[in-house]
């Protein structure tokens, strides 16, 4: 177990110094948008989402039946980071009406669906 966990660590640490070296050898590219990106949700993760999780997660603990709290929880969790993902989807964000293929789907009936599997596999497992 500990060898696959340092593989997948190395695979990810590669690939993340791919991406890297190739951002910053393009001279086109501007960094801000991805810089404010990368702040904006670690900001948004720990002093947004991260709360709002932990207090829903106390309240299911204490109106829930022991065997339907871990369930609820994690579905709670994995609910709150997905939505976060797309999010900027839904709202279609970066949208353009001359370029129909750009965000072609819709993403609103995508993450209801996702949603519902995440709250069916909690109901199973519960």
């Amino acid at each position: 177990m500990k060898a696959i966990r340092i593989l997948l660590i190395a695979a990810g640490l590669a690939v993340v110094t791919i991406g890297v070296v190739g951002a910053l050898g393009d001279p086109g590219l501007t960094l801000w948008p991805y810089a404010r990106y990368l702040a904006v949700a670690a900001v948004l993760g720990d002093f947004l989402i991260l709360p709002i999780v932990l207090v829903a997660g106390a309240i299911a603990a204490r109106g829930l039946p022991g065997w339907a709290r871990v369930p609820v929880q994690a579905a709670l969790y994995v609910s709150a980071a997905v939505t976060v993902v797309a999010l900027p989807l839904v709202l279609g964000y970066g949208r353009d009406p001359s370029l129909p293929s750009a965000l072609p789907r819709d993403y609103g009936l995508g993450l209801l669906a996702v949603l519902a599997a995440v709250w069916a596999a909690a109901a199973t497992v519960a």
